[in-house]
């Protein structure tokens, strides 16, 4: 009964250990990890292009296939730089041609080439 008490403890601390390092670093699973190839700013004339967007060839989480991107970028989207450890809180202007970055999608893909879907979050790696 002390050996299963006892285990059971273990598994509390263990599990508590594990979230804890995760809370802690605020790392959240990217769903695309890949490179901006394009970037695309809205245009108030054109009713067709209303929100800035870049475009990222990379590989989608779960995929070994290069993929390209087209990331819409709306109010809502965060935007980092990682610097180490830390994030820094980054603009859509900060975003270049060639950066290599992480992507957080949000909401449905729309079936076009490339598709397009919306960021949750865009956090800019150093390369």
């Amino acid at each position: 009964m002390k050996i299963i008490t006892l285990f059971a403890i273990l598994v509390v601390l263990m599990m508590g250990v594990v979230y804890g390092v995760m809370f802690a670093t605020g790392e959240e699973k990217a769903d695309m990890n890949g490179q901006i190839v394009g970037i695309c700013l809205a245009d108030s004339q054109n009713e067709n292009n209303t929100q800035n967007s870049i475009l990222v060839e990379g590989l989608i989480t779960g995929n070994s296939k290069a993929y390209n991107l087209t990331v819409k970028i709306n109010k809502d989207t965060g935007i980092f730089k990682k610097n180490g450890n830390k994030r820094e809180n980054a603009t859509f202007n900060d975003l270049k041609t060639g950066d290599k970055v992480m992507v957080m999608f949000t909401g449905p893909f729309v079936e076009s080439y490339p598709p397009q879907t919306t960021a949750k979050e865009i956090v800019i790696v150093p390369s």
